[in-house]
């Protein structure tokens, strides 16, 4: 039942959540850039990567939304399987871990759209970045993709709720407050 209340918030979130994970890349993006010239634009769960220094007639390289934060319904089933979930201390760890996640999703578009960069956009890329950039980049992007994707929402619910967790673990024991 957690999981599928899970995915029902998570369609019913979806929209809010790529323009923000989007428009929080695209601040972190132009912050470091010179001139800033990136522009991330939403459009049906993907991510259009415009330049304005890219030819008109060139391609728009996109990314999918959809893969980027779908690791969200598995963090709002996690939490929801815990007992009270709905208490007053539940809720703020769930915004706390929300938050969390809601920046690792942030920084693996960041990367995706920075490995664009740096690898895929042929003799430009070559010129504009050196090979430690581009094996950074490609690194936090894969690391970010596929073990910190999966893990992630683990990981926080576990560090926002080891006591109940474990708790649950072994239910013999007693609460020694």
């Amino acid at each position: 039942m957690a999981l599928v209340v899970g995915v029902m918030l998570w369609l019913l979130l979806r929209p809010a959540i790529d323009i923000a994970v989007a428009g929080l890349t695209q601040t972190l993006i132009r912050a470091f850039e010179h001139p800033r010239v990136t522009r991330l634009v939403v459009d049906d769960h993907q991510v259009q990567v415009r330049r304005s220094d890219f030819r008109s007639d060139s391609g728009i390289p996109t990314v999918s939304l959809t893969e980027n934060n779908f690791n969200l319904i598995v963090l709002l089933a996690l939490y929801l399987a815990l007992p009270r979930p709905f208490s007053r201390r539940q809720l703020e760890r769930l915004f706390m871990g929300c938050c969390v996640l809601y920046l690792t999703q942030t920084l693996n578009l960041m990367f995706h759209v920075k490995t664009l960069y740096a690898t895929g956009l042929g003799e430009w890329s070559q010129q504009s970045y050196s090979d430690l950039a581009r094996n950074v980049f490609g690194f936090g992007r894969y690391f970010t993709d596929l073990p910190g994707r999966f893990s992630f929402p683990f990981l926080i619910w576990l560090g926002f709720n080891w006591e109940v967790v474990m708790r649950m673990l072994r239910p013999g024991e007693e609460d020694k407050d």
